[in-house]
């Protein structure tokens, strides 16, 4: 995650995976009492941020951007000065590293979340995605089964501890973290809880197309949020009228590689080592925060269609599906129950 142009390869690739996330917060012609609201928008994390909020003269774009650079100097694999930089090229195995807070507190999320999906998300992907091409550098030709064997001796979310009481990690191999699967969500949050810090009740911050909301919009109305059908159509395939929560979606349709006129997803799979190779095309996730939807969005990709969608039906998670069906040769969407209640509940 970081601010710098050199970090696009990989979030902008993730971001370009995406579905385009459509933000219909204008302002239309009617009989409404439209408040005033401020706008904030720049660069971070390798992709674009906007901020739209109904704040007190307090909150200054420098503020915001402060914010959000102090996220990147933690928090980038791409800033060989960031704090996760130097813990990933420490050769001290074994060794606890006291970290900052907010390192802390991305890897607990991290952390759950993979015992949660059973390694289906798992921060310590690095080696492969560097392997694969699609980290700080690019391969003309696939990796051999020898390769991905290797680095995958390195990927398991268990080889990272957490000493909380102490806020200290420590790698019980040569690990390496790759946060991207989780960052541009925990800064929606941080930017989130930094609004709400200066009384700012009514908000919606956008990180590449990761979404967190509260309250209203400018007409007092809920926050219309959009996710676009892949293709780059412009029609709209879900719209929540949202008054609080997070969306984040995760796709590889746009973003591959290819070796021997073979297509390969960016999304590596930390249990097998090898891209994902499912007609499942795109997904996107509702939560209460968007640090949890982002890393959710990116294990349920990594799942099969089946497996994301039964995981959602047992934990009530509201996502939205997309599939290709190459016989019909045409998209298909599904939703989870609590999507589809979702749906509803905000018409």
């Amino acid at each position: 995650m970081s601010s710098l142009t050199n970090l696009g390869r990989y979030h902008v690739a993730k971001l370009i995976a995406q579905f385009i996330v459509l933000l219909l917060v204008g302002v239309f012609s009617c009989g409404c009492d439209v408040r005033r609201y401020q706008t904030f928008q720049g660069e971070t994390m390798g992709t674009y941020y906007r901020v739209v909020g109904n704040c007190s003269n307090s909150v200054t774009q420098d503020m915001v951007e402060t914010e959000l650079q102090q996220l990147t100097a933690i928090l980038s694999n791409y800033d060989s000065n960031s704090e996760v930089s130097t813990f990933n090229r420490s050769n001290n195995v074994g060794e606890w590293i006291p970290v900052h807070r907010i390192l802390l507190e991305v890897i607990l999320a991290a952390q759950q979340i993979s015992e949660q999906t059973n390694g289906a998300f798992d921060i310590t992907v690095a080696p492969l995605v560097e392997l694969w091409g699609f980290g700080t550098k690019e391969t003309t030709i696939p990796p051999d089964s020898e390769l991905v064997s290797i680095a995958l001796q390195r990927v398991d979310y268990n080889l990272l501890e957490i000493d909380e009481s102490n806020q200290a990690i420590r790698k019980l191999s040569n690990i390496t973290l790759d946060l991207s699967g989780i960052g541009k969500g925990y800064g929606v949050d941080h930017l989130a809880e930094f609004l709400t810090e200066h009384d700012c009740a009514d908000f919606l911050v956008d990180i590449g197309g990761e979404i967190r909301v509260s309250g209203h919009n400018r007409l007092n109305q809920p926050w219309r949020v959009g996710i676009e059908e892949p293709g780059g159509t412009g029609q709209v395939q879900t719209l929540l009228n949202l008054s609080t929560g997070a969306l984040a979606t995760s796709g590889s349709y746009r973003n591959f590689r290819i070796f021997d006129q073979t297509s390969y997803s960016h999304v590596i799979d930390p249990r097998s080592g090898y891209p994902t190779s499912h007609n499942l095309i795109a997904v996107s996730v509702y939560h209460a925060r968007a640090t949890e939807a982002d890393a959710l969005a990116t294990a349920f990709f990594v799942m099969d269609f089946d497996a994301a969608l039964e995981f959602a039906e047992t934990h009530g998670i509201a996502i939205t599906l997309t599939t290709w069906d190459s016989g019909a040769e045409n998209m298909r969407t599904n939703y989870s129950p609590a999507m589809e209640d979702l749906i509803e509940s905000r018409k």
